[in-house]
This record gives structure tokens, sequence and C-alpha cells, in this order.
């Protein structure tokens, strides 16, 4: 491009450098959401946390290439979290949404009939009422149905590949 002043160009500029920071943010970005998915997997961050790098009601934009994927015992170690009360059953609900319908994921392939048959019933309490995010309404009279016990089921039947 000219500089319309070319007095005023400054005597420093490098458009090479100034391209090659450019791609350096984009790929550190792109890191640091691939991290913040991968962490979002593992329910070590809320959906919340999520929301702030990524449009978590949209799908991946388009020119997205890259799927985290998630395997067995990711799902295993995110129902363990739950058992123990470290996730909420809401939030289990929540995230299982997200990992099926979002296409940041990718279910790993020994498991990818499996995998999403738990995920559907995990979120199953979200299609009990009209939730919206904020407002639990009638949801909180659904929730508490996952016992340890069906927990336990959905954990032996990922371990063993078995439907629960």
């Amino acid at each position: 491009m000219k500089w319309f002043n070319p007095s005023k160009k400054p005597d420093t500029l490098d458009y090479k450098k100034q391209f090659s920071n450019i791609e350096k943010a984009i790929f550190m970005a792109n890191a640091n959401i691939i991290q913040m998915i991968k962490q979002y997997r593992d329910l070590t961050i809320s959906l919340e946390e999520l929301s702030k790098v990524i449009d978590v009601n949209s799908f991946a934009p388009p020119d997205y290439s890259y799927s985290v994927i998630i395997c067995k015992e990711h799902v295993i170690n995110v129902l363990e979290k739950n058992k123990r009360e470290e996730v909420s059953e809401l939030d289990l609900a929540r995230w299982a949404k997200f990992i099926m319908f979002s296409e940041w994921y990718d279910y790993c392939e020994e498991n990818s009939e499996l995998i999403p048959s738990v995920l559907a019933e995990l979120e199953a309490p979200l299609l009990w009422s009209n939730y919206a995010d904020g407002d639990c309404g009638e949801l909180k009279e659904f929730m508490g149905k996952l016992s340890p016990e069906k927990a336990d089921s959905y954990i032996n039947a990922l371990r063993n590949n078995t439907e629960s």
C-alpha cells in the first residue's frame, strides 16, 4: 500500500514483521481455545468460563479443522466427579449437551457409538423442561435422578464397551 503522506511513514515499519506477529497471535489464540476446549471436556472449567473464548451457543467456526477427542476415560472421569459431588447434575447435563451438539469434539473411534448413547442419557434432564441458562425453573425437580448406582452403570458400560 502507498502512504498518503510518505513523510509520516515510520522508518521502523516492517510489514513482514507485522504479519508475522499476526500469525503468531492467531496461533496463540487458537492454542488457547483448544486448551480451554480440552479443559471443558474434563470439566475443569465451567461453561461460563469457556464462553469467554468461544460462542458456546453456536457450532465451531467453518474454518476450524481441529477436534478435541473425547474417549470413554473422559466421560468416566466426569461421572466420577459427579459422584464425588464436584460437578452438579445440571452442569453434567449441560456438559453432555455441549459435547454432543457442538463441533468442537469428536469421539474416539472405538467408542464412537457408546459415548453418544451415554451422553444422550446424561443430557436428558435438559429436555424435561424449557431450560434457559441462569433459570433452572422446573428443571430442579427433575434433577437428582442420576443416582450413584446409575452413574456406576454408565461407568461399567463404558469400561466394558457394553450398553448400560
